[in-house]
């Protein structure tokens, strides 16, 4: 999967499933402060990881996403290693 696949996909859901405003997307926005997730949303977003792109990250991997770029970054890593985890 792309770069810009894994920002679509994630973009597709946050606006669908967390009525997120599209216009607040950007890469630098911040999960927490800037596109107000909160601990439950946190643990929402686990199981719409799993469902989407079939990794399931620790708790303790997912609190150290701090801005939707490094989410983006996080799943791009965790399909990479999963990837060659399968090879």
């Amino acid at each position: 999967m792309t770069k810009q696949e894994i920002i679509e996909k994630t973009n597709a859901f946050l606006v669908e499933e967390y009525e997120k405003d599209s216009t607040l997307l950007k890469s630098d926005a911040r999960l927490r402060e800037d596109l107000d997730l909160s601990s439950l949303d946190y643990m929402d977003l686990m199981v719409t990881i799993k469902r989407v792109f079939d990794i399931m990250p620790a708790p303790a991997e997912l609190n150290l996403v701090v801005t939707l770029g490094d989410f983006y970054d996080f799943i791009e890593k965790k399909l990479n290693e999963t990837k060659q985890t399968n090879v």
